[in-house]
C-alpha cells in the first residue's frame, strides 16, 4: 500500500467513526508538542534520561508521555518544553497559528538578528508586509450600486 492510499484509508475510517475522529481531534495537539520536543531534544542531542533529570522526574514518566499512555497535566508540558529549551504555546486558535518548517527555523532566527527583532517580531513583520502585498494584488470586486 503507497502512503497516500494509507491517508486515505485512516480519512475514511476517522470519517465513518464517530469515536475515532474524537480521539484524533484530542491528541492532535499533544502529537503535535511531541513532534516538536523530540526536534529540540534531538537538535540538543538529549536522551529522554537527561530530560527527566532535568525536569527531577523519571525517565519511564517521560516515556509515557512520549508514548501517548498517559494524559500530561499543563505544568509536566510546561517542564518538558523547558527542559529541552523550548517554549509552551497553548491557543484556541490554531487554524491562526503559522509554525516556522524546521529547516527554515535557524534561517529566521538569523534574519531576525540582523534587523534586530525578536523572530516573533520579525515574522509578524514579515507576515504583515506579505499579506498587505497580496491584498493590494487582489482584483477589486465592482459593485453595481442601482440609484433609487
Amino acid at each position: 500500500m503507497k502512503k497516500d492510499q494509507v491517508i486515505e484509508f485512516m480519512d475514511s475510517l476517522e470519517k465513518n467513526d464517530e469515536n475515532l475522529a474524537s480521539l484524533v481531534k484530542m491528541y492532535e495537539a499533544l502529537s503535535s508538542f511531541l513532534t516538536d520536543f523530540d526536534f529540540l531534544k534531538d537538535t540538543l542531542d538529549l536522551t529522554q534520561k537527561d530530560v527527566a533529570n532535568k525536569m527531577e522526574t523519571t525517565q519511564s514518566a517521560i516515556s509515557r508521555i512520549a508514548s501517548l499512555k498517559t494524559n500530561p497535566s499543563y505544568k509536566q508540558l510546561q517542564k518538558m518544553a523547558e527542559a529541552v529549551g523550548g517554549n509552551l504555546f497553548i491557543t484556541p486558535m490554531k487554524d491562526m497559528t503559522v509554525q516556522v518548517p524546521y529547516d527554515l527555523q535557524e534561517t529566521v532566527r538569523k534574519l531576525a538578528a540582523r534587523e534586530g527583532l525578536s523572530t516573533n517580531e520579525y515574522l509578524d513583520e514579515l507576515l504583515r508586509k506579505a499579506i498587505h502585498a497580496r491584498s493590494r494584488k487582489m482584483p477589486q470586486k465592482r459593485q453595481n450600486r442601482h440609484l433609487s
